[in-house]
């Protein structure tokens, strides 16, 4: 083997066992935090936000609707609601919250502008459908929780109220607990968020759908999969299974459910771990399809590798943390850090060098929904297989390189044996 050959192959090793070592140390991250003026922040969650409003101002929620259906309202969406959880942080006079308040107030105009609802029918029965009603109206709900009563704009509040009228009438006339996002098609995710939304107005407002919340989940529980499980797509008119519960939408769905129904949120929540949580390589991870079945990614779930979902384990982080599993949430976490390659400086943090800017709005959310300060008894076994898994592959690597570099002399000494025979 030529000396250029061996240099090369030895390189490409190396830089193996450097990626592992890597990813050994991103799985130790805890995010900064810092205190900014009078506000004591998640300060990492503040650079992924600052890149966020770099990236919309730029363009990129136009450009990721080119590549993901529903692609400019996941951005905006996502985004302003990472700003609401962020603005918690921070106390109402600081410049911090005013450029939460900002960032938000942007986003909601963004969402109910002529150019958001291009995309979906007027003509439904919910007019524009669930997945649009339900994540413009509940950011909209959620922004007017910032806002002290005699603050709030008429109009918002006008346009909230009349959302939530819309919801519960097309409901209490529909069969389904499932309304259309589009012609013939609904699924559940889309749905919680409308349910949402109506539990939100009855916290800011006079309640006035309690009634029409325990109708849905009535319905809900009436059509569970085979598990058990609100499934991922149903038929919008009997509101029966048309694809069984998958990871993508069980992590999203449960985070909405505890503001609806805890107890049988949390019913739910322990169905989804049975079925959902697995690991690889010791790393926790949230599977798209349920243990024992398989299937390829889509545009709902993202990447599908070695059976963990993307987006499952994305908004994973969140959920975990909403059922106050740090373990498992400060697991995905780190997880994420580690292989989101994530990269940051004064101004901005990102992941996957930004090359999918919905995939940080998404960790953006979830972060924003983490304690800032996970429990320091939380278990680390899972860090510690994953270290075990990666000594042996870096002492099998490295054992590779010396066969490289000895390959010659163990090929004249073969020789030598062969001709004395």
């Amino acid at each position: 083997m030529k000396f250029a050959t061996k240099t090369i192959i030895s390189c490409l090793l190396v830089m193996v066992v450097c990626a592992t070592a890597y990813l050994n140390a991103a799985l130790y991250f805890k995010p900064e935090i810092k205190t900014v003026e009078q506000d004591t922040i998640n300060y990492d969650l503040l650079l992924q936000l600052r890149y966020l409003k770099g990236a919309i101002a730029s363009g990129e929620a136009e450009a990721m609707q080119k590549l993901y259906p529903e692609g400019y309202i996941f951005m905006h969406a996502l985004t302003a609601l990472a700003w609401h959880d962020f603005s918690r942080q921070c106390s109402p006079s600081s410049a911090l919250y005013k450029e939460a308040h900002t960032e938000i107030s942007k986003s909601c105009s963004a969402i109910t502008s002529d150019l958001a609802k291009s995309t979906f029918d007027p003509y439904l029965q919910l007019p524009y459908g669930a997945f649009y009603t339900g994540w413009s109206n509940f950011l909209l709900g959620k922004k007017l929780g910032l806002e002290s009563m005699n603050k709030r704009n008429i109009a918002e509040v006008n346009l909230f109220k009349q959302q939530c009228e819309s919801i519960a009438h097309a409901l209490d006339s529909s069969a389904s607990p499932y309304l259309e996002s589009y012609y013939k098609a609904a699924w559940p995710a889309d749905m919680l968020m409308c349910i949402a939304s109506l539990r939100l107005h009855d916290q800011l407002y006079t309640p006035r759908y309690t009634a029409t919340v325990e109708m849905w989940l009535k319905k809900v529980k009436k059509n569970l999969d085979v598990n058990g499980l609100i499934p991922h797509a149903s038929d919008a008119v009997t509101g029966k299974p048309n694809e069984d519960a998958r990871g993508s939408s069980q992590s999203l769905m449960l985070i909405f459910l505890y503001e609806i129904d805890p107890d049988f949120a949390r019913q739910q929540f322990e169905r989804y771990k049975k079925y959902f949580l697995e690991s690889c390589l010791g790393l926790p991870g949230i599977r798209e399809y349920c243990n024992g079945t398989a299937g390829s990614g889509d545009i709902d779930s993202g990447p599908v590798i070695f059976g963990m979902g993307a987006a499952a384990t994305l908004v994973g982080m969140r959920t975990m943390a909403t059922y106050n599993d740090q373990s498992n949430a400060n697991a995905l976490q780190c997880g994420i850090e580690a292989f989101g390659i994530a990269t940051k400086n004064d101004y901005e943090k990102k992941y996957i060098f930004g090359t999918l800017p919905i995939a940080d709005a998404f960790i953006a959310w979830s972060h924003a929904g983490l304690p800032r300060k996970m429990n320091a008894a939380n278990d680390v076994s899972w860090r510690n297989r994953f270290h075990m898994y990666s000594a042996l592959f870096a002492t099998i690597t490295m054992l590779l390189v010396i066969i490289v570099w000895n390959y010659k002399k163990s090929f004249k000494k073969s020789n030598e044996r062969s001709n004395l025979s």
